[in-house]
Parts: C-alpha cells; structure tokens; sequence
C-alpha cells in the first residue's frame, strides 16, 4: 500500500503572537512600492479614442457643406423638373443605397447596437425619415433661396440650445454673439418671405425648421450613443428603410418604372452615396471633433455656398438683403466656430 501522505500540521500561536504576526504582514504590504499615478490612471480611465483634432473636423464640416449644398439644389430639381420625382423613391435611394454599402457594419450589430442607450438610438433616427420627408415637404412648398438658409441657419440656435441643456456644455459669449449673427444673417436672407406668408411658403418654412430640429436631435443623440459615425449612418439607413418599405414599396416601385435611368444614376450619387453616406461620416466627424455648438456653426456656410452656387450655375442674381445676410452668417460661423479664441492662444 502506497504511505498516506502527511498532513502538515498548524502550530498554535498564543494570541500575543498572533496579533504581531498580522501586523506585521500588513506593514509589508504598505511598504510595498505603489505605482505611479500615471500608471494607475491610464489603467483606470477608460478609452476616450483619438484626440480631437480641429484640422480634421474643420475638414469634415466643410466637405458636409460642399455636400449639402449640392444636395438642397439638387433635391429641389428633382422634384419641380421635367420629370418630377416622387418624395418616397427620393428616400428609398438615400436610405437603401447607405443600407447596400454600410452593410457589413449594421449587420456586425444585428440591428441594435447594445452598447448604445435606447434614447440616443430613438434620437438618431431623427436623422432618417422625419429629417427626410420634412425637408421634402419644405422644398415643396418653399424655394431654395428660403430652405436653405433656414435648414443651416438655424441648427446652430437649435444644437446651441440643446448643448446647453442636454450635454450641459457652457456657452461663451463670443459663441453666443455668433449665433445671434448667424441668426440675423437667416432673417435677413428669407425673413421678408416668412414674414408675408405669402402663398404656401409658411407651410414649407415651419417644415424646414422641423427638419433643422430633428437634424438637432441627431446631433446631441450622436454624442451618447457611443457610435462611431459610420456605424451612426448605418443604423440610420437600415432602420429607415426598414420603416418605409411595408408603406411605401407598392409606389416606390411605380415611380422606378416611371423615371429615366439617367435620372436615377444622378440621385443615386446625390440622395445615395454623398446625402445618405457621406455626409452623415463628414458631419459626424466635425461633430466628434469640434463639438455640437462648432460644428453647426460651421454647416450654417451653407446658406452663402448655395447663393454662390445659384449665381455661377444657375445664373441668379442675389439681391442686396441676401448678400448681407450672408456676411452676417460668416462673421457668426467665425465667431461662434471658435476660430478666433484659437487665434487669441
């Protein structure tokens, strides 16, 4: 038989030695070298990803103007053209062509990003259909030179509003004067027009500031959804055609039949791959890197860019209260962006 193998036996302390033995040990601990404060902090802090860089969001803005801009022109062809096209085929293009190309990154969350709170992704989807058929709907009733203006314009007061409330994010007052310019560069530019009334501007003008809203609410939900910008856009574009498609495929169907295949392939770059990819990724980014309130007042060069677009392209000459309209927008853009506190540094 194989020997029993010897328990090794506890030999009995009185309490007096006991007592020292312990204290001991744990002074030993505590004399233990501790780590530096700088080891422990980044072993402690979570991941904040890269740091921002305000060459890359000032890029990222801009590019989202360029975009816009094309987009508003364009949108508003395609609806009043020879061939108009019809709202639901418009946000069938933008929403399915992100869905086709951003695939691979809505599939790697099955639909729900779990890390994100529901309230930020039901914010996000502002950006999707309500943005979408707003703007539509404005466009409809309301000329280029009146969206236009409205839909930049006024999402620097919005996010400005929201930042201060929601994200708790202190405005300075040099931020502050920026948008009140801003502002007054918008009711300089289409004040007249809203003020009238006239005809269904009304209708189109109310609809646009919806739009500018629920554009808003993308932008602060962005912030807390813990997304990087393109998974943003492909949860956007997934879910927006998920929605639309049970209502609208019967007449979305009849409208690709009824429109020239040339017309299709020029939507599908503007609604599909810049409006509905590209600039959700550049605006993102401006968003990531200059934050809500800097890169709003960034995207409101929109309403200078459009009036030069229509006056090399289209021929249009704009009138006086348009031009100072937007030098007060570029002044406010340069105040409220904090281009001039960098200077000061």
């Amino acid at each position: 038989m194989a020997q029993a193998r010897a328990m090794p036996q506890r030999r009995w302390c009185p309490p007096a030695e006991a007592t020292k033995l312990r204290c001991n040990t744990a002074a030993r601990i505590v004399a233990r070298p501790a780590l530096p404060e700088s080891c422990i902090m980044r072993l402690s802090a979570p991941s904040a990803g890269p740091a921002p860089s305000f060459r890359l969001g000032l890029l990222g803005a801009l590019v989202t103007v360029a975009i816009w801009t094309t987009w508003i022109t364009t949108t508003r062809v395609a609806m009043h053209g020879r061939t108009p096209l019809a709202p639901e085929l418009l946000a069938f293009i933008r929403f399915g062509t992100a869905t086709l190309l951003l695939a691979p990154f809505w599939w790697r969350f099955r639909l729900f990003p779990r890390q994100s709170p529901p309230l930020a992704l039901l914010g996000l989807m502002a950006a999707g259909l309500p943005y979408q058929f707003l703007v539509l709907w404005g466009l409809h009733f309301a000329p280029v030179s009146t969206a236009g203006p409205l839909l930049a314009g006024t999402l620097p007061l919005f996010i400005g509003i929201l930042s201060a409330v929601v994200l708790r994010e202190r405005l300075t007052p040099l931020r502050i004067l920026g948008i009140a310019l801003i502002t007054l560069g918008v009711l300089a530019i289409s004040g007249e027009g809203i003020a009238s009334l006239t005809g269904d501007t009304w209708r189109g003008a109310l609809a646009i500031l919806g739009a500018a809203f629920a554009w808003s609410l993308y932008t602060v939900a962005f912030r807390y959804s813990r997304l990087s910008g393109i998974e943003a856009a492909a949860f956007v574009g997934v879910w927006s055609l998920v929605v639309l498609l049970p209502f609208e495929a019967g007449n979305i169907w009849t409208a690709v039949q009824a429109t020239p295949v040339t017309l299709l392939a020029q939507q599908l770059v503007t609604q599909g791959l810049l409006a509905g990819v590209v600039s959700l990724l550049t605006y993102t980014t401006a968003v990531r890197h200059l934050g809500p309130a800097r890169a709003t007042a960034l995207t409101a060069l929109t309403p200078p860019a459009a009036l030069l677009t229509a006056t090399l392209l289209l021929g249009e000459h704009p009138q006086l209260e348009e031009l100072v309209g937007c030098g007060f927008i570029v002044a406010g853009v340069v105040a409220a962006s904090g281009a001039l506190s960098r200077a000061r540094a």
